[in-house]
């Protein structure tokens, strides 16, 4: 079975909180998030925690980050949807080839070109 690691192409759904618990975003439903592992497309302690893990694994991380003159935390609970190698084509591009199916992930999508 693959693991997450460079030049493969990774699915995950996730939930986000703040320290007080408020969610802030759930991908837990819908299109799940996919990106090129290795590329810095999503935030590098979440990339780096996910380093080894297979599909159909979950995990939970939480850091705290400097924003402004303050500290806030963010607690994240993860599951690795799919794990595969990216295409030549995606490796030459920096993405997978399939982000442009923006119409399925709700009212408040924020999916990338």
């Amino acid at each position: 079975m693959l693991t997450v690691q460079k030049e493969h192409i990774i699915s995950l759904r996730y939930t986000m909180k703040d320290d007080q618990g408020v969610l802030l975003e759930d991908r837990m439903s819908g299109r799940p998030v996919e990106f090129l592992y290795g590329m810095g497309q999503i935030l590098p302690e979440l990339e780096a925690h996910l380093l080894g893990l297979k599909t159909g694994d979950t995990t939970s991380l939480s850091f705290s980050t400097e924003m402004g003159s303050s500290v806030t935390s963010f607690h994240f609970e993860v599951l690795v949807d799919q794990v595969r190698h990216a295409t030549t084509t995606e490796l030459a591009n920096g993405h997978p080839e399939n982000e442009e199916v923006k119409d399925d992930c709700g009212p408040e999508c924020d999916c990338f070109n």
